[in-house]
């Protein structure tokens, strides 16, 4: 039985695990974000709205669009990266593949033999 490369042998688990880490994290950046600016932002925004401040009210929208631009960035960049889709953009160079030769064993066991000389 031929050796596995213990290098590519879970493989695809390891990309499962990466996949639901980056997942997990990335889910809790954006509920810690959530929590900490987008709740005080609308608040803040609601209050301006009302008060009729729109030069606030577009400074806080602006800051919120570039933050969910950044956020889908990393997220792209994220899932590109973890799944290595660069591979399919950018591929290797591979040598060409080789033929294998077949040596006929019969063949290449009677050119090795000895044979014993002649007896008179």
């Amino acid at each position: 039985m031929p050796k596995r490369d213990p290098s590519t042998a879970d493989a695809p688990n390891r990309n499962r695990w990466a996949v639901l880490v980056f997942l997990v994290t990335f889910s809790a950046g954006v509920v810690a974000l959530a929590y900490y600016y987008i709740f005080p932002a609308l608040k803040a925004f609601n209050e301006a709205h009302k008060n009729g401040d729109s030069k606030g009210a577009k400074a806080i929208s602006a800051t919120s669009a570039l933050l969910l631009a950044i956020l889908l960035l990393i997220l792209v960049a994220g899932i590109l990266l973890t799944f290595r889709m660069g591979r399919l953009f950018f591929p290797r160079n591979t040598p060409p593949r080789s033929q294998t030769e077949y040596t006929d064993a019969w063949a290449e066991s009677a050119r090795r033999m000895e044979v014993p000389p002649e007896e008179d």
